[in-house]
């Protein structure tokens, strides 16, 4: 699922860029805030609608199977609920309506805990997934998935190696959502200065392959062209051409 990911990683990112407004005082700090935010809130709204429907889903479509595992699935299930969606339903108001109404240290705390709990739900989601994958401790008894060991069971063989591959996928799939739409505005010509801000805090500034150097390391090095991103693009213009 798209939205859920772009999710998780803009909340990450709405939380730098608001510790970067509360540091620094700049307004295109709190502009990029801001433009995110409303983004960031579709897609938590998308997210809800789409957990409901797949609560349901489970227990329509697949009833042997939810019946069977209800005893292990169903408090994973819950543990999402209370630990991460009630942190998220929590301060999410905040988030959305507290701008200019709260001190600038409570919309930094709500952020942060925002993203905590988007953080923990993608856990006991992956925990779930994981467990469906390669089960483990775990007995059958009547038919049903009874739970042995919660440690085995939550860390299961194949929770160890997704649960690090999810933060670096919703923080790629984050920065690159960002970067791309900032690339579109800085193609329009429109808000140049937001535009530069949010590519640069989204895609690192500097890109090097480690043991390399002189002409060879220059098709492993890539560096954010601040000047180059508000010259109007030419056709005839190549990479080779043009130097940044």
């Amino acid at each position: 699922m798209t939205f859920p990911a772009i999710t998780v990683g803009l909340s990450i990112f709405l939380s730098v860029v608001y510790g970067l407004y509360w540091r620094t005082g700049r307004a295109v700090h709190l502009q990029m805030f801001r433009f995110w935010r409303r983004i960031f809130a579709v897609g938590f709204a998308i997210g809800v609608v789409a957990g409901a429907v797949l609560t349901f889903q489970m227990r329509l479509n697949w009833g042997v199977y939810g019946a069977n595992t209800g005893p292990i699935i169903g408090p994973i299930t819950g543990m999402e609920v209370v630990t991460a969606f009630f942190v998220e339903a929590g301060f999410i108001g905040v988030l959305l309506y507290g701008d200019g109404r709260v001190r600038e240290g409570t919309m930094f705390v709500s952020t942060v805990m925002v993203s905590v709990g988007t953080v923990l739900s993608s856990t006991w989601i992956i925990a779930a997934n994981s467990w469906m994958q390669t089960p483990a401790g775990f007995k059958v008894v009547h038919g049903r998935f009874e739970p042995t060991d919660w440690t085995r069971v939550i860390f299961n063989p194949s929770f160890i190696w997704r649960r690090p591959h999810m933060p670096a996928a919703v923080l790629i799939s984050a920065s690159l959502f960002v970067a791309g739409i900032s690339a579109w505005y800085l193609v329009k010509g429109r808000a140049k200065g937001f535009a530069r801000r949010s590519m640069s805090r989204s895609v690192p500034g500097t890109l090097r392959r480690r043991g390399r150097s002189g002409p060879a390391a220059s098709a492993w090095t890539w560096r954010a062209p601040r000047r180059a991103l508000g010259r109007p693009a030419s056709r005839r213009c190549l990479p080779r051409r043009c130097a940044a």
